[in-house]
């Protein structure tokens, strides 16, 4: 069933998709903005988890990206050893929410992401972005310019501590963030960061909190 049940199943019609094919063994899925998204079963590993896990890999523009992926049920997702190189236009077609827009590239190396399905989520590792640019998707104003960041994600005890900063200046922070197990973000903009990063909308020496 698994070998012959459309891939489909999996990913539901959504704003980001543009098109699926494939089975829930071997699949793909294409995303706004021309990347795709390929999976292969990985059915030891499934049956050790109990859960949907594989291998997949992102590759489109200015992509190509990879790592390993574990499906709980209630919605609980793990990544494991995501490597490579990925497009803005990637973030922007998973995260349609974000306030913002970029024109730029990221190397990725997160040695695990663990989202929803109740408490226990995790991000560790870092991404280094290239010189870019970004605008705010409401008001009209004019793209700034981005220098390249680095995110570094540090998970200890029951918290991650997440923080920008500029890659030649890393003790420089910019933007950091406190996310807890239960999915808890207290998120912070250095007034150095809301001069470099206007297109955030979040005024200097403010913090806020929410939800991921």
């Amino acid at each position: 069933m698994v070998v012959t049940m459309p891939a489909s199943v999996l990913f539901r019609n959504a704003a980001w998709r543009s098109g699926v094919a494939g089975t829930i063994w071997r699949g793909e899925v294409g995303l706004a903005g021309g990347s795709r998204f390929e999976w292969r079963m990985a059915p030891l590993r499934s049956l050790l988890s109990l859960g949907f896990a594989a291998d997949w890999k992102a590759v489109g523009p200015n992509t190509d990206l990879g790592g390993r992926m574990l499906a709980r049920p209630g919605g609980r997702m793990v990544l494991d050893h995501v490597s490579g190189r990925a497009d803005g236009a990637l973030l922007a077609a998973r995260q349609p929410n974000l306030p913002f827009t970029c024109d730029l590239t990221m190397q990725v190396e997160m040695e695990r992401i663990v989202v929803g399905g109740g408490s226990g989520r995790v991000v560790e590792g870092k991404a280094m972005s290239d010189p870019g640019s970004c605008r705010a998707k409401t008001g009209g104003g004019a793209a700034s310019a981005v220098p390249a960041l680095i995110l570094t994600a540090d998970h200890i005890g029951d918290k991650t501590t997440l923080r920008i900063a500029p890659a030649t200046q890393r003790r420089r922070v910019l933007v950091d963030a406190v996310l807890e197990e239960d999915g808890t973000l207290d998120l912070g903009v250095t007034p150095e960061g809301a001069a470099a990063l206007p297109f955030l909308g979040i005024p200097g020496g403010s913090r806020i909190k929410g939800a991921m």
